[in-house]
């Protein structure tokens, strides 16, 4: 094929011809074995079409067979591998029906694929940053019921809950407002700033993720100052048809039973996919008879927490269509939750109160209910070696905390209805990045990120005022690589930020009568906080051998206060305290410096990264020493800021043994220190390590393919590197157990997984839930199983 090196007009009117002219199409077949260095064949190659996105999986002598229709043009193969350099093949003047490629060692790829459209974007987390990959598979396999749930098996990430429904990620002790999650590249918004709020996403629509451990808010703006996780659009179907895949799992501890029907389909340059998710599940068991609220132990009725049922119900829908230069979708998701809140994490729990009716699977008051609505486009246009991509979403996040009035000081009569609390989001995002590749060392971005957010709220209780927040980022990148040995990557970004906070006045109750006095006190002042930022990062990637290579990132790294650390002042009975915001606060700057050791031979894999930031202005929260003057506020925490210091390290490391046998080995430890008072921050997760072990068999039955069975177990060191008032938490010793399998019935790939969680039914703590506060362990022994069916029409 032939390329022309021009101006980005000249690419425009090269784009022109093109769709006047097409490219040649092809009517037969592109098959080829895939090769390493030495001749060996590799398998588990994924060979993909370009620009038709059809691909196969080369076989265990490295062959693939990719059929093609008369209609289909094909320029180029993309050829990638966990353990090898990615390899793109213009297909001018070769046969295609005997093709054999040879793929570069190349340690920095392993588990560092794509990060999202732009190819320069994958150049990134490959150049200089820890990146963790994982697929459907993985999922299906650690599922807990919720997405974030299922990312605490990995290195450096953890999982504050609330019960077994609601989790959010935190990635190297730094969680909420500082972890960014690009869902099909758009920033989600959903109230993050809580620990009861967890992410709304169907755990069971998610095909692929990267985790960016440590600082990306260079492209990716403010609150990825800790880290990303990056959702990744779904594959569409290779070929035209129609497709249907069935998840079912049912859970002993609380009885979830979870259904999700997929549909792909695929005609000529249109892909289209639908998917519904339902989820059920009753109270859930803890291996205690009791816990303390304010001081005093009350009773645990059967070991089963009340009130701690839910019920979830997510669909989603995409179109897209691809032509030679053009690659566009339109996506909408709808993500809808009802979940109980504990009988005994709200208001004044008495012992009464406590018993069950005998029905484990009502959802009662308090409860929450949570959407999140989505709508996304993403567009990709082809400028022969550059490309253009445009990302717009809008969001729309409801959040409703349902109580008794009477539970918060207000007469019953006065409130219209249960609704003690309604947080209302509405998000715009556009994204724009121009992509030029002068040679196939050199790459250059530039983008461009605007975000524009409007709460509104509702119910008899107040926690946070409407407001407005506008962002708006510049940034440029560039990656090269300056030899076979060396790669370089660097950027610099600007940012300004603006909120408008509106004034709120919250009539005043009589305590005794609990009638409205005729006064108000004013929990909000109207005022506008405006803020602007320049940082900078810079990598390199030094590969020594093809076995060891070792990264470097530097980087200076941002995030703008929210309007919910300015502004907040309320019960906030998600975390049992008041919360008042500063409206004085300024903008969080870090500077980190992250190493990281790779090392890959036949059948060995070893990550070692270790990390260092200093933050100025870190904003938390701490106790101010007082008792709220609000019904029920328990004490007074108001947001702060100081400087503060972070460290750790992370350790992965895999052993394939020729009998099928797979040991796995992961540690994780982080510390940090308030500059100011001299201790810890709050809600540290403490150093822990896991081990695993997996024995395949493989079979020659035409029916049963492969199965297998593992052992795993995690050791929680003790946390008694504590803040002031937090309390310390014991060490914990979990296992767990499991085999699965998968079977051809009637031509279909069905797969089966049988799983126990906390075999030994320890009663641990985990030290981040918010749970804690109450000496509440975690969910008690778990059996799960799960069966996936994918139907070909």
């Amino acid at each position: 094929m032939l390329k022309l090196n021009c101006s980005p007009l000249g690419h425009v009117l090269l784009f022109i011809i093109a769709l006047g002219l097409g490219p040649l199409g092809f009517s037969q077949e592109i098959s080829g074995r895939v090769l390493n260095a030495n001749g060996s064949a590799i398998e588990a190659a994924t060979v993909v079409t370009y620009p038709t996105n059809k691909y196969a999986i080369s076989d265990s002598n490295g062959y693939f067979n990719i059929p093609l229709a008369e209609k289909d043009s094909i320029y180029s193969l993309e050829v990638g591998h966990v353990a090898y350099k990615k390899n793109t093949l213009v297909l001018d003047g070769l046969d295609i029906s005997n093709l054999e490629i040879t793929m570069t060692s190349a340690v920095t790829d392993l588990e560092e694929v794509v990060l999202v459209h732009s190819r320069i974007l994958q150049k990134v987390v490959e150049n200089s940053q820890s990146v963790i990959t994982i697929d459907r598979d993985f999922m299906e396999k650690n599922s807990t019921g919720t997405f974030s749930g299922a990312l605490a098996s990995l290195p450096g990430i953890n999982t504050m809950n609330v019960g077994v429904g609601i989790a959010k990620p935190m990635i190297r002790g730094m969680g909420f407002n500082r972890i960014l999650v690009n869902n099909r590249g758009i920033k989600q918004e959903g109230q993050q700033w809580g620990a009861d709020h967890g992410l709304e996403v169907d755990p069971f629509d998610i095909e692929e993720v990267e985790i960016i451990k440590g600082p990306a808010s260079l492209l990716f703006g403010s609150d990825g100052l800790g880290g990303v996780i990056n959702i990744k659009e779904n594959l569409t179907l290779q070929e035209d048809g129609n497709n249907l895949h069935f998840n079912s799992s049912y859970q002993s501890n609380n009885g979830a039973i979870s259904n999700s029907l997929e549909y792909k389909g695929k005609h000529d340059h249109w892909s289209y996919s639908a998917r519904v998710t339902h989820q059920d599940y009753g109270d859930y068991t803890v291996p205690s008879d009791e816990f303390t609220y304010a001081g005093f132990n009350l009773p645990i009725f059967e070991n089963r927490l009340k009130n701690t049922s839910g019920e979830e119900f997510h669909f989603s829908g995409t179109v897209g269509y691809v032509n030679n230069n053009l690659a566009t979708n339109i996506r909408f998701s709808s993500f809808n939750q009802k979940a109980g809140i504990f009988t005994g994490a709200i208001g004044l729990p008495r012992a009464y109160n406590l018993q069950h009716n005998g029905e484990f699977r009502d959802i009662d008051v308090p409860r929450q209910e949570n959407h999140h609505h989505m709508v996304t486009s993403n567009t990709t246009l082809n400028l022969g070696d550059d490309r253009f991509e445009v990302d717009l979403g809008y969001q729309r996040n409801i959040r409703e905390e349902l109580s008794f009035p009477g539970a918060h000081g207000i007469a019953p009569e006065l409130a219209d209805s249960n609704l003690a609390l309604g947080l209302y989001l509405d998000t715009y995002t556009a994204n724009v990045r121009y992509e030029l590749n002068p040679n196939k060392d050199h790459q250059i971005l530039f983008g461009t990120q605007l975000q524009y957010m409007q709460n509104q709220n509702d119910g008899f209780e107040f926690l946070l005022p409407v407001f407005r927040t506008f962002q708006l980022g510049l940034f440029h990148y560039q990656s090269l690589e300056l030899s076979d040995k060396w790669m370089v990557n660097a950027g610099i970004r600007a940012d300004l930020a603006t909120h408008h906070i509106e004034r709120h006045l919250q009539p005043i109750f009589d305590r005794g009568t609990l009638l409205p006095t005729g006064e108000f006190d004013e929990r909000t002042p109207q005022f506008e906080r405006n803020f602007e930022n320049f940082s900078g990062a810079i990598g390199s990637v030094f590969k020594w051998n093809a076995r060891h290579h070792l990264k470097l990132n530097l980087g200076n790294s941002f995030r703008f206060p929210t309007a919910i650390e300015l502004s907040s002042n309320g019960v906030h009975h998600g975390n049992f305290r008041h919360e008042q915001g500063n409206p004085n606060l300024g903008m969080e700057r870090g500077y980190q410096a992250d190493v990281t050791y790779l090392h890959q031979s036949k059948n060995f894999f070893l990550e070692l990264a270790a990390f260092y930031g200093y933050y100025t202005n870190y904003i938390y929260l701490a106790p101010t020493g007082s008792f709220s003057p609000l019904a029920s506020g328990g004490t007074l925490w108001q947001y702060r800021q100081d400087d503060a210091l972070f460290n750790g390290f992370e350790l992965t490391a895999r052993y394939e043994f020729p009998f099928g046998l797979k040991a796995d080995v992961a540690a994780d430890f982080v510390q940090n220190l308030n500059l100011n008072s001299r201790l810890p921050l709050p809600l540290t997760p403490p150093p822990s390590v896991m081990a695993g072990l997996e024995y395949g068999l493989f079979s020659n039955s035409r029916t049963l393919r492969t199965s297998y069975v593992f052992v795993s177990a995690r050791y929680n060191f003790e946390q008694n590197r504590t803040d002031r008032n937090e309390r310390e938490t014991p060490d914990s010793f979990l296992l767990d157990a499991g085999f699965g399998f998968r079977a051809s019935v009637f031509g279909q790939d069905l797969r089966f997984r049988l799983s126990a969680n906390n075999v030994l039914n320890a009663a641990y703590f985990n030290h981040i839930s918010r749970y804690r506060l109450l000496n509440l362990p975690e969910q008690g022994r778990n059996i799960m199983i799960s069966l996936q069916i994918p139907i070909t029409i």
